[in-house]
């Protein structure tokens, strides 16, 4: 592949399997079931954060948004199957921990008239709960496609961080994100154009299997990873602006 070619693009296949790497902790024992539980809160805590203060659902519960979303992890993570009901509900563990907060609210918002004396019907409960966060979808993607860039770009950095070439992830930051031609960046470095868009290439594709595995992680199958991992880039490229 060559130094010119667009390293943001996905360019590997993976297998289509519904084999995650969240089921193969849950089948080690209490010990896997911590590393799981671990990674989800890592991983979702500040998208579903981000997504309640956007569409005010914390404030319906006069809750900070940080602590209902740790409140919802508390709930539902003490139960040792609650990872494993998700591998069987054939949705992404995004959309499972997103509807999961919804009904988590809906709990909230019941004991709260239970305690004022007041009654919420319970007719059609899971439909209405469900399609109330399908409204704020969008919403909800931006902000974990932003959680997810920032967790990628930061294993991408530390891991470059322990081999010394820092420099490289400047390189790359610089050219794709600012925007700023090869041969600029090369005069701050001592590097010629071709061996600045080198080192940035090899760090967006560096960058695009990080994000590659934080996807697998979330369920998706082979054929949904290059589309999302555009996706991603995308609200990558709109961080010049």
């Amino acid at each position: 592949m060559s130094a010119t070619s667009d390293p943001l693009t996905p360019s590997r296949s993976f297998p289509e399997t519904q084999t995650v790497w969240i089921s193969d902790r849950l089948s080690e024992g209490e010990a896997g079931l911590m590393l799981a539980n671990g990674y989800v809160m890592e991983s979702y805590v500040r998208p579903l954060s981000i997504y309640c203060g956007k569409i005010g659902l914390a404030r319906s519960v006069r809750i900070d948004a940080d602590d209902l979303v740790h409140g919802f992890f508390a709930n539902r993570l003490s139960n040792s199957e609650y990872l494993k009901s998700w591998l069987t509900s054939g949705l992404r563990l995004r959309q499972w921990l997103r509807n999961g907060l919804h009904f988590y609210v809906h709990e909230l918002r019941r004991q709260n008239a239970t305690q004022l004396g007041l009654q919420i019907g319970g007719q059609a409960l899971s439909e209405e709960v469900l399609s109330e966060g399908a409204a704020h979808d969008h919403e909800f993607e931006r902000a974990w496609a932003l959680a997810v860039l920032d967790l990628a770009m930061k294993e991408t950095k530390e891991e470059l961080e322990t081999r010394n070439r820092r420099d490289e992830w400047e390189m790359f930051w610089s050219h794709h994100v600012e925007g700023v031609p090869h041969a600029k960046i090369g005069e701050r470095f001592q590097l010629s154009a071709a061996q600045v868009a080198q080192r940035a290439f090899a760090v967006g594709a560096q960058l695009r299997d990080a994000l590659c595995g934080i996807l697998r992680k979330d369920g998706a199958l082979g054929s949904e990873i290059d589309v999302e991992v555009r996706s991603m880039m995308e609200v990558l490229n709109e961080l010049r602006s």
